[in-house]
């Protein structure tokens, strides 16, 4: 199901083009790269299509990121930083941590991206799909998934004490 508003003029408008600045009507090829999603290389596809794939993935839609990075004409590989994945006014508010410009991929176009974008000027900008990691999304989420609760190990259950060891109790052997 997915979530459909008509506006004013009478035209029907994806949540995802809402949310991410997709024109959902564009059926031009974009190059899309899914952060952590566990597929081998960058997707073509056209914005009509990612919104309707967004779309259909309701419950994690307000967990979604959608980012552009330009990609430089000439280049044949792209380095993806912490901060591409993050909106305009996130990378502002973090500024001035380090770790904003660390690298978290390197992805290589496809051979027929490269010479199009090369030649022909087609494929402007990199679409950046990932899932939104700010902690303020849900305090309980974070609750859930802090060191703390990952590990429920008590040092009585790791080191049992009524084992005696060899080397404490000669007749335990």
């Amino acid at each position: 199901m997915t979530w459909k508003s008509t506006s004013t003029n009478g035209t029907n408008s994806s949540k995802a083009s809402f949310l991410f600045g997709l024109d959902e009507d564009a059926k031009a090829n974009i190059l899309v790269y899914r952060y952590r999603s566990g597929c081998k290389s960058l997707e073509v596809t056209t914005q009509r299509e990612l919104c309707k794939t967004l779309d259909e993935d309701e419950d994690n839609l307000p967990f979604m990121r959608v980012t552009k990075k330009p990609i430089p004409r000439g280049n044949s590989r792209l380095e993806v930083l912490t901060q591409d994945l993050m909106m305009p006014e996130d990378v502002e508010k973090y500024a001035s941590k380090p770790t904003l410009k660390a690298s978290l991929a390197n992805v290589g176009l496809p051979s027929s991206a490269y010479w199009k974008r090369l030649l022909f000027n087609s494929y402007p900008d990199l679409y950046i799909v990932s899932r939104s990691t700010s902690p303020t999304n849900s305090p309980h989420s974070s609750q859930n998934n802090s060191p703390e609760n990952s590990q429920h190990v008590s040092p009585s259950s790791t080191f049992p004490s009524d084992t005696p060891h060899l080397m404490q109790d000669p007749q335990a052997s």
